[in-house]
């Protein structure tokens, strides 16, 4: 169903010996490198396990992420992904360590950045069998809403996401990103279509002060996190990360596409629950008007994505066949749009 869509990602062997060099170069010697296992999951970055001896401060087992230059969020950079994992690495948020990255493409082909691999198995958010038993799903609840709180108040100021956040304020938070997902929108939407047009000038017209400027991860839901016995041990897929207003985050784990059917918000923890432990986590009040702008923002990126997916597998030959199914969600998520746009919050 999937294939390799760039040219390196599709000849392995080339990758490898390109990888080998690279690694010695930064190590200083030679090392012993397995060979590189890929894994299916995922909608945009080409992802590789492998193991070198010796190791990064005696870590042997790495992930090598590439974003392919015809992928679904393309062009790539790994830096921001780099840096949020930099930022958060001694914080008690469970993240992989970060080692190495370029966006070079001389290097590997692809803009890329290589982390430790941790242990676990992602929870996928579609259908009723995730594999969650009722005490695991209440366990990882609790966890995945603190560490979502610990998330946004860590302090990035001093971090290497400092340079992404230069002119952002509380009052122009939201237009950062509403100009971001609009010219996304204008760059790979093969038709038009009216509902966003209006729904983008409804956003401006209302656009909230952010309570502070957070880390956003901007994807955070069931899906995006390794879990062993209940206990998340890492939260994965930063490619969308940015600073900005935490009620983003908040409104995209709320959304209903990743509920399974449930009333449980990214099917692990109540909405109240969910708000209680970021209040208690953050000090920041939970504001309703603001959770309904994000609301609707989260659908306009989740319209623009599915967009997105069509434009990479029509235009650009990603061939994953999941990409040419976003296309048949498009309609459904411009009708939840409509709806939410009759709601006077």
């Amino acid at each position: 169903m999937i294939e390799a869509t760039s040219e390196l990602a599709g000849n392995v062997r080339s990758l490898r010996e390109r990888l080998q060099h690279y690694l010695e170069q930064m190590l200083g010697g030679q090392i012993s490198l397995s060979p590189l296992k890929r894994y299916p999951s995922g909608f945009s970055w080409i992802t590789f396990g492998f193991s070198i001896k010796p190791g990064f401060n005696e870590v042997s087992e790495l992930i090598l992420r590439l974003g392919p230059q015809n992928g679904l969020y393309a062009p790539y950079s790994a830096e921001p992904q780099f840096a949020a994992l930099a930022a958060l690495k001694d914080t008690v948020v469970p993240v992989p360590r970060a080692y190495l990255w370029s966006d070079d493409p001389a290097i590997l082909g692809d803009p890329f950045f290589i982390s430790e691999k941790f242990p676990g198995a992602a929870p996928i958010p579609w259908g009723s069998d995730d594999g969650l038993t009722t005490e695991h799903r209440q366990t990882l609840g609790a966890q995945f809403a603190d560490a979502l709180g610990a998330i946004h108040s860590t302090d990035w100021s001093s971090s290497g996401l400092a340079k992404f956040a230069v002119g952002l304020t509380r009052e122009n938070a939201a237009l950062h990103q509403l100009d971001k997902w609009e010219a996304d929108y204008r760059r790979w939407a093969l038709r038009s279509y009216p509902m966003l047009h209006y729904v983008f000038g409804w956003l401006r017209a209302r656009m909230p002060v952010a309570p502070q400027l957070s880390i956003v991860h901007g994807d955070y839901r069931l899906g995006n996190f390794l879990a062993v016995d209940g206990q998340i041990t890492a939260i994965l897929d930063w490619e969308l990360v940015h600073i900005g207003d935490p009620h983003e985050d908040l409104a995209w784990v709320c959304l209903p596409q990743y509920r399974g059917g449930t009333p449980l918000m990214s099917k692990l923890v109540s909405r109240e629950e969910l708000y209680r432990r970021h209040e208690t986590k953050t000090g920041l009040p939970v504001s309703a008007k603001s959770m309904h702008y994000y609301s609707l923002f989260s659908l306009v990126k989740l319209a623009v994505t599915h967009i997105a997916g069509v434009y990479a597998f029509e235009r650009h030959g990603f061939h994953d066949l999941r990409l040419a199914a976003f296309g048949t969600q498009i309609a459904p998520t411009l009708r939840q749009i409509e709806k939410m746009l009759e709601v006077d919050p």
